[in-house]
């Protein structure tokens, strides 16, 4: 009786400030330049880009299952930016609604529906590439020429010494197959990673929009290295 009573005064506080209880279960919208934003500043993607990444392992073909406009935020020094597939800026101003440890996008247009939910990748601190290639790949593989290739947290070393290779991100100019890391001091400026039933296999490649370059064929190109546990 007394817990019902409670309710009911509670109902009639709420109702003299103007506030009704549907009201106070309404999720905030906490919109760019908000303080609340400082708290979840970091890399997010959306749960399902996410599981892709895991169930398929291989960049390309989650990309391809999924809109890469929409599967990618960060929230930094007040700002909420889609990473539009990593090839554009975003100046536009967001609202997003949290619940729990997931957040949802809200559409400037009311009538558009919200996108999401993300979860956190990571910290602002730490690379977005290398988050991401962490969850494709982990582990040391042994190349036919006897090098040892190490993927530590989505950072490769080669022979115990850092590769300048990182996950490309941008697939706007590339070719859409397996896993591609752009390389530095290399006559080409990709490496594919191709998984295999036993390993990798690394095919040097090129941007596709390069004339001169020769497609890779899966099925008859010689892989530049081959990666056995």
């Amino acid at each position: 009786m007394t817990f019902i009573l409670n309710k009911f005064f509670c109902a009639i506080l709420l109702a003299t400030a103007g506030v009704t209880p549907a009201a106070m279960a309404a999720p905030a919208r906490i919109c760019s330049g908000d303080v609340a934003l400082q708290k979840l500043e970091g890399y997010w993607s959306t749960t399902h880009f996410l599981d892709l990444l895991d169930k398929q392992g291989v960049w390309t073909t989650a990309l391809e299952a999924t809109d890469s406009q929409q599967i990618a935020l960060n929230i930094k020094a007040g700002r909420i930016s889609q990473n539009l597939a990593w090839h554009e800026g975003d100046e536009s101003s967001y609202c997003l609604r949290q619940e729990g440890d997931k957040i949802w996008l809200l559409a400037n247009d009311t009538k558009k529906p919200e996108q999401g939910p993300y979860q956190r990748l990571g910290k602002l601190d730490q690379s977005e590439a290398n988050l991401y290639l962490a969850r494709l790949i982990q582990g040391c593989f042994v190349s036919e020429e006897k090098e040892q290739w190490c993927f530590t947290r989505g950072a490769l070393s080669i022979n115990g010494k850092p590769a300048k290779a990182t996950l490309e991100l941008d697939m706007s100019e590339l070719d859409l197959y397996g896993t591609p890391l752009r390389v530095q001091g290399r006559k080409l400026p990709f490496w594919y990673l191709v998984k295999r039933t036993d390993g990798w296999a690394v095919f040097e490649d090129d941007y596709a929009s390069n004339e001169k370059r020769v497609p890779v064929d899966l099925q008859k190109t010689k892989p530049w290295r081959i990666l056995r546990k």
